[in-house]
């Protein structure tokens, strides 16, 4: 049995209090990523399911140890087996959306190539592409059969996940969940520091912005207390504003020029957080196929999917924003793959790698421009590794 699995168990049938300490770990974890500010709504769901498989296995742990020690043994039994199914299963339900297309005479190009995708987060589930679409999703159970065919070694594979090889182990759930949740805070923490510089940006922009207001509308009303005389006495008259009139009306407009610029910067520093969560998100998804679901080979997908994202959400500051955030990581990927991995790949490798996951993000970002309304998982479809289609 596997690893971290078998711990559990162990910590559980002995009845050992450490059991809680491993499981409060996890959850303030998943609590730290999830409050998280760069972290989008559609993740928080995510977490938060894995965070009520962790609190549901403490609860019934916790039942278990206090009904064995009344001796109400029949009642912890159940308990047992409800924390040992949690276990065993990874806490994570096998749910998943099926999209089910009605095919007739009318049925579009769109809604045909979306039928049999498969989503495991409902929020994932696109909308419908046209009024009056006859499509309907389906929930189904996830066990690794359906639609299957024998891969010639004995095992059963399914359309939707990748051949196993007869020498793979069996898999540790629960600690590549963990290991999924250590790469998320790792993540985030990482991500941290630019969001931290980018907010602190945002916040001193914003107080200009204020400030730069408020000296317009000083002069807005200056210029309409000098107004009811501008223009009407000569310049050696006492009352002759005309002078003052021009030069406060030049100072609220340059401040218009400056207030514009602040405006610009603050979009593009928007833009800039919002694509970060965009591709912060898809690499979580990335995660969970790598981790939880052992679906491997869609690196390019998510790549092409982020800049899509972000290219349809804000348009042309979210393609640049896109194109920064993805030729600062393929830099530094490339730098951590020959140098920080003690020298795991040569140079070349790096590179011709690099190019590859480019060639994903600049269609992505092109797809996103020409297709701003069609949703990016369909648009790069062609991008997913062939088991997945």
């Amino acid at each position: 049995m596997p690893k971290f699995t078998n711990k559990l168990l162990n910590l559980l049938q002995e009845e050992n209090n450490k059991i809680f300490d491993v499981i409060d770990n996890i959850k303030n974890k998943l609590l730290k990523i999830y409050n998280s500010d760069i972290v989008r709504q559609k993740d928080k769901n995510l977490i938060l399911k894995i965070y009520s498989s962790f609190d549901e296995l403490g609860k019934s742990a916790y039942k278990y140890f206090n009904l064995k020690e009344n001796k109400l043994f029949d009642e912890a039994q159940k308990e047992f087996d409800n924390a040992s199914n949690v276990v065993l299963k990874g806490g994570i339900s096998n749910t998943v959306f099926v999209w089910c297309s009605e095919f007739g005479e009318h049925t579009c190009e769109e809604c045909a190539s979306l039928d049999g995708t498969q989503y495991t987060l409902e929020d994932d589930i696109p909308n419908s592409p046209h009024p009056n679409c006859k499509c309907y999703i389906e929930i189904a159970e996830s066990d690794g059969e359906e639609d299957g065919e024998n891969d010639g070694n004995g095992e059963h594979t399914t359309k939707n996940s990748p051949k196993k090889n007869k020498n793979d182990e069996p898999c540790d759930v629960l600690e590549q969940i963990e290991n999924m949740i250590s790469e998320m805070e790792q993540t985030i923490e990482e991500v941290s520091y630019l969001s931290d510089d980018i907010d602190s940006d945002i916040q001193e922009l914003e107080n200009d912005l204020e400030k730069v207001e408020n000296l317009i509308s000083e002069y807005d009303s200056i210029i309409d207390y000098l107004e009811e005389e501008y223009g009407r006495h000569l310049p050696d008259c006492e009352n002759y504003v005309d002078d003052d009139y021009n030069y406060i009306y030049t100072l609220k407009d340059n401040f218009r020029k400056i207030l514009n610029d602040i405006i610009d910067y603050l979009k593009e520093a928007y833009a800039m957080i919002n694509t970060t969560r965009i591709f912060i998100s898809n690499y979580f998804e990335l995660m969970y196929h790598a981790y939880v679901l052992k679906e491997f080979e869609m690196d390019k997908y998510y790549h092409s999917k982020a800049n899509c994202e972000a290219t349809q959400e804000m348009g042309i500051l979210g393609e640049k924003s896109a194109k920064e955030l993805s030729d600062f990581k393929e830099k530094f990927d490339q730098w951590n793959n020959v140098y920080a991995k003690s020298h795991k790949v040569s140079i070349e490798e790096a590179i011709a790698d690099s190019e590859q996951d480019q060639i994903a993000n600049r269609l992505g970002r092109e797809r996103g421009r020409r297709y701003p309304n069609c949703d990016c998982s369909t648009l790069m479809y062609d991008l997913l590794p062939n088991y997945k289609k």
